[in-house]
């Protein structure tokens, strides 16, 4: 019996699967429906009759006038050629990098604080070598620190640079994961980020905080009672090594320094820390730092500078007393408290939580020189790294 529905019923018309004859199509549709039905498809997709070439360019054109246009608005919005950006690919990069470093290499782990506040070449200046940049903004300092008491080959230097509501905190912060990303990285992922990098040493617009739609919500919209902004826009510049500095136009433009400043006081607001957070916080520093001794390492802390009422909230919620004094004390540690020092004090803080570029570099110059004449551990070796330099310039 025959199917109704058979294509092998020899007495029903066959449909013209390949159209009409190939002598009566224009040349570029003949091209392509002989093409496909040489596979056998029995498809039919004719290419329309247009000057293709002369198309292609149209649209290479207008490509490259909107890209250029771009660049240029961006550029005049403040953003520059060669600022890096910096997320997870860049931390991991990093973190590579000491694997391949002398094991008693120096690192700097913390929040954003110490990561704007700390100029790298300063650092090789003085003692000869570059530390290895590992702090995250808004990101306790405790997972990384127990990081490298877990790398046994580690045996340098943490230079852990601390604000009281990113330590003394059960939330260790959004960017932990970077120690999953570590190990999880993909090829694509680190192939794709080598491209990007090297593309934003040349292209202004590719800067992550400045995507088309991220605009249009900076866009002064109606806002609705109880919803209140929850992030600074753009607040750094990134450069090679994770060298990060605040960026300047949050410092020299009124809207997006208030902005800044009020993103931060919704941070800081709260009630004191608890004893027991306090307790808490110091023992789990107290461990990895015993750990990180006991194979010949060192590590000290670093309260970088903050001013106007993120200060003052900060020593209302955590009182020197029960919180910097304690973990410096009971940890058996060095620390360097800006506070305690003319040269730290006074510095220009824009929005009141981080240094400008001048002031990270009048910072690091003050409290390296603390460092090197207070902690044995690195006056000893940075005059071995010094002498290394003059034998291998650039090294280091």
């Amino acid at each position: 019996m025959v199917s109704s529905t058979s294509s092998f019923d020899g007495t029903a018309a066959a449909p013209d699967l390949l159209g009409p004859d190939p002598s009566q199509r224009s040349k570029s549709a003949v091209s392509t429906a002989d093409s496909e039905s040489s596979f056998g498809t029995g498809l039919q997709r004719p290419v329309p009759d247009h000057p293709w070439p002369k198309i292609m360019v149209a649209v290479l054109v207008t490509t490259f006038a909107l890209m250029l246009g771009w660049e240029m608005a961006m550029r005049n919005l403040g953003l520059a050629a060669g600022d890096l950006d910096d997320d997870r690919d860049y931390w991991v990069e990093e973190r590579r990098r000491l694997d391949r470093s002398p094991a008693d290499a120096v690192v700097i782990i913390g929040d954003s604080r110490i990561l704007f506040g700390t100029e790298l070449a300063k650092w090789k200046e003085l003692t000869g070598r570059r530390p290895v940049q590992l702090a995250l903004p808004a990101t306790s300092s405790l997972p990384f620190l127990h990081d490298l008491a877990d790398d046994e080959r580690f045996k340098g230097l943490v230079v852990i640079g601390i604000s009281e509501p990113s330590l003394f905190t059960d939330d260790y912060g959004r960017r932990v994961s970077v120690l999953k990303y570590l190990k999880d990285q993909s090829p694509s992922q680190r192939s794709g980020h080598y491209l990007y990098k090297e593309a934003s040493r040349h292209l202004a617009f590719l800067d992550s905080n400045y995507k088309a739609f991220d605009l249009l919500k900076r866009l002064d919209w109606p806002v609705r009672p109880g919803v209140e902004p929850l992030e600074v826009w753009k607040i750094s510049e990134a450069y090679d090594d994770r060298q990060l500095y605040l960026w300047n136009r949050v410092a020299t433009d009124p809207k997006l320094n208030a902005h800044a400043r009020y993103v931060w006081q919704q941070y800081w607001e709260g009630d004191p820390a608890s004893q027991e957070l306090i307790d808490s916080t110091i023992a789990k520093a107290k461990v990895d730092i015993d750990r990180i001794r006991a194979r010949g390492g060192e590590v000290v802390w670093l309260r970088a500078p903050s001013a106007g009422p993120l200060l003052a909230a900060e020593h209302q919620r955590f009182p020197r007393a029960t919180g910097w004094d304690r973990i410096v004390r009971e940890t058996g540690s060095f620390g360097v408290n800006f506070e305690d020092y003319a040269q730290m004090r006074n510095l220009d803080i824009p929005e009141w939580s981080h240094l400008s570029q001048a002031g990270a570099q009048a910072y690091t110059d003050a409290y390296v020189r603390v460092l090197l004449d207070r902690v044995e551990w690195l006056k000893t070796r940075s005059k071995g790294w010094r002498e290394e330099g003059k034998r291998r310039p650039g090294d280091g």
